[in-house]
C-alpha cells in the first residue's frame, strides 16, 4: 500500500552520511544482534550447552500488537526470505565514496521485522540500513525527512527494526555478489495496510557510504 507521495524542498540538501551499525547507535529504531559487541557485556549472558556455548540474553525485541489494529484480525509470526541484489542503478560511484538515492520508506505499523543476513563475510560491509521517527506534526503520521539516518552494517550483524519505525528497503552494497539472502522474521495478518505502509520521495534523498577499499 502506497501511503503518499512526499515531494521534498528541491531548494535544500537532503544527504546523510551513513554510521557505523553499533546496538547503542541504532537503539533508538530498534535492535542489533551483533555478536561482537554484545557479547563484551551489553546484554546479559551465561553458560550454555554444557560449557561449550554463551547464550546471550533479549538481544533484540520481538513485539506484535496487532491487537490494536482496525481490522481486528489476528497476526501470526512468519519466517520469510528477502533475496536482494544491489540496486546499482540507484548507486553512484566515486572512489571509495558512493552515493544511494533513496526514494521510499516504509513501516509495520503493529510488529517489528527483523532481517538476519545468511551466509556473509562477518567483516565485510554488506548492506545499508535507513531509518526515520514519524513526524509528529504530520497529521497522516509521515517520515520526518529531517531526521533521517543511516547505518554501515557488517555481515555478520542483524537489524530489527521497532514497531512503527519508518525504514528503506533493504540495501545492498557489496556489489561482488550476485545477491545477499536475508531471513526475515515479521508478524503478518493479510491485511495490505495494516501489514505495510509506505512513503514515496520525490526527487528522493542521498545517502553517502564509504567502503574499505574502491568501489567497481
Amino acid at each position: 500500500m502506497v501511503l503518499k507521495t512526499f515531494r521534498l524542498d528541491s531548494s535544500k540538501r537532503y544527504q546523510v552520511v551513513a554510521e557505523p551499525l553499533t546496538p547503542e547507535t541504532f537503539a533508538p529504531y530498534g535492535g542489533v544482534i551483533s555478536v561482537d559487541h554484545q557479547i563484551t557485556g551489553l546484554v546479559e549472558a551465561s553458560q550454555a550447552n554444557y560449557g561449550t556455548a554463551i547464550k546471550l540474553h533479549k538481544v533484540a525485541p520481538v513485539i506484535n500488537e496487532y491487537g490494536n489494529c482496525s481490522s481486528g484480525r489476528k497476526a501470526s509470526a512468519n519466517w520469510n526470505i528477502f533475496r536482494c541484489k544491489a540496486p546499482t542503478h540507484l548507486i553512484k560511484h566515486g572512489g571509495t565514496k558512493s552515493v544511494y538515492l533513496s526514494k521510499v520508506l516504509e513501516r509495520h505499523p503493529f510488529t517489528t521485522q527483523t532481517f538476519l543476513p545468511l551466509g556473509q563475510d562477518l567483516s565485510k560491509k554488506a548492506y545499508l540500513v535507513i531509518v526515520a521517527k514519524t513526524d509528529d506534526s504530520s497529521s497522516d503520521n509521515l517520515p520526518d525527512p529531517t531526521k533521517i539516518r543511516a547505518f554501515l552494517c557488517k555481515g555478520n550483524q542483524s537489524v530489527t527494526y521497532g514497531v512503527g519505525v519508518w525504514h528503506a528497503p533493504m540495501v545492498v552494497i557489496d556489489e561482488t555478489i550476485p545477491y545477499l539472502d536475508f531471513a526475515v522474521l515479521i508478524h503478518e495478518n493479510g491485511v495490505a495496510e495494516e501489514d505495510c505502509q509506505e512513503c514515496y520521495f520525490v526527487p528522493g534523498f542521498n545517502i553517502e557510504y564509504t567502503l574499505d577499499t574502491p568501489n567497481l
